[in-house]
């Protein structure tokens, strides 16, 4: 079985986030395809593949081996990035899971390392707030498609980031002056997400649902701005 058989875009779109000739440490690893594939095209020089549970790990190390690449990739147990040690990474992979936990490993890591590729699969607009508010900066970002499902993978660096309209949080700025021509479809994901939440509190009829309603409206009016911008690329 070749390794880009199991390729999804989205794993496409990680991998080709990570900078040429680096040592990453992927979180959450999973099958460990992410590593494996950046070694056998040569562009990382080591990995580190990290899952907080024994079976994925497992099917890691199986693939690792299948592929010979037991010397280039190391396997180890561990929440997060906890287990990571001094010198062994210099790129921090996280992806596969919400962004809320992706913030929660972010915050609990003992180690700064210089670039981290985060992927989060939920709460992407809650992960780009906590990076702005912690003292990361987003320096690219890239969407990858897979049937209706559109999935955000963030570059991100230590450094200062202002954010100067809110609905950067939802859509990142850095895909508008990108324009990566995914983001009016993703524009009109968040337009459908947030159309139908307020129109279930119009029906509820709440008195409590009205500033709710608000936020609501106020998000549909700025991602259609977005989107009218996006028309003139």
């Amino acid at each position: 079985m070749s390794i880009e058989s199991v390729m999804t875009p989205r794993l496409l779109a990680i991998s080709e986030s990570v900078p040429q000739g680096v040592a990453i440490a992927d979180v959450g690893t999973d099958h460990g395809y992410i590593p494996i594939y950046l070694c056998l095209k040569n562009k990382i020089t080591s990995a580190l593949a990290m899952d907080l549970r024994p079976g994925p790990l497992k099917r890691a190390e199986e693939n690792i081996a299948r592929y010979g690449l037991e010397n280039q990739i190391k396997t180890r147990l561990s929440n997060g990035l906890l287990e990571l040690h001094s010198g062994e990474a210099d790129v921090a992979v996280i992806a596969g899971m919400g962004g809320l936990l992706i913030a929660e490993i972010l915050e609990a890591a003992r180690l700064p390392l210089d670039c981290y590729v985060l992927q989060p699969m939920t709460a992407t607009a809650e992960l780009r707030q906590y990076l702005a508010e912690n003292g990361y900066q987003i320096c690219h970002e890239v969407l990858a498609q897979e049937e209706e499902k559109i999935y955000t993978v963030m570059t991100v660096k230590r450094g200062q980031m202002k954010v100067e309209d809110p609905v950067y949080f939802q859509v990142g700025k850095c895909l508008m002056e990108c324009r990566d021509p995914l983001t009016p479809a993703l524009i009109d994901n968040l337009l459908h997400k947030y159309m139908t939440a307020r129109e279930g509190l119009l029906r509820s009829g709440r008195e409590e649902a009205k500033e709710k309603e608000k936020q609501y409206s106020a998000q549909i009016e700025s991602l259609t701005a977005l989107k009218k911008e996006c028309q003139t690329w």
